[in-house]
């Protein structure tokens, strides 16, 4: 209803006036997303391709030698 004077208050919004709507991200903002996840799962798989070349490429593992046991006893 408006005040007297004709003059309408904006500072009390009218009954039953919702909210700003939900927000939502954009569709750029996911896609921006997946793509940040699957760049991130690449890496990870290269680090480990490149971890598991390097073990390769090392000198095979020597068996150690026998060493008498200590006061542990048998260990097997």
């Amino acid at each position: 209803m408006p005040a007297p004077g004709g003059v309408v208050s904006t500072d009390v919004p009218p009954r039953g006036a919702r909210g700003p709507p939900a927000v939502r991200p954009e569709s750029g903002v996911v896609v921006l997303d997946v793509v940040f996840l699957a760049v991130t799962v690449a890496i990870f798989a290269l680090v480990a391709l490149v971890a598991k070349g390097v073990e390769k490429m090392g000198p095979e593992a020597r068996p150690s030698s026998a060493r008498p046991t200590g006061r542990g006893g048998e260990r097997s």
